[in-house]
């Protein structure tokens, strides 16, 4: 019996010394976040979207903990055309008067051929992801930076 105890004892010991402390996790969340950023960034500037450096400067992430969880918020913050560009969905005329206005004074410029469609009686924006392939493409990144810092 006494035997039992000590081997349940040395077991946990070796497993509780190869478990990942919490700053091994932040620091590999860190890395994977910076990096997944950086991509998101460099596809915002491939696919030309619509942009005076708000989108660009928003992209962020946010390290958390809840109980044994932990995780990164990766995104786009406080600009409210991101998910739009994103996504796609539809475009009031409101909006597409502001668009064209805005085009007018030159704000801003006009958006890529195929960018705005009409679709029956309204106007479609149509998606132009840049954080979800940035996702994708890192995939191989974050295992492999996984492995090194777990």
């Amino acid at each position: 019996m006494a035997d039992d105890s000590a081997i349940i004892g040395r077991m946990i010991f070796k497993l509780e010394k190869t478990l990942p402390t919490p700053d091994s996790i932040n620091r590999a969340l860190l890395k994977i976040s910076m990096w997944i950023i950086a991509k998101a960034k460099m596809n915002v500037r491939r696919k030309r979207i619509i942009d005076r450096g708000h989108l660009i400067n928003s992209l962020s992430w946010e390290l958390y903990r809840t109980g044994k969880t932990y995780g990164s918020f990766i995104g786009s913050f406080g600009v409210k055309y991101a998910a739009m560009n994103e996504f796609g969905g539809p475009v009031s005329r409101k909006q597409m008067r502001a668009i064209f206005a805005s085009m007018q004074r030159r704000t801003i410029h006009l958006p890529s051929k195929g960018v705005i469609t009409r679709r029956g009686a309204g106007y479609w924006w149509r998606e132009r992801p840049y954080l979800r392939p940035a996702v994708i493409e890192s995939k191989n990144y974050i295992m492999e930076t996984l492995r090194k810092e777990l």
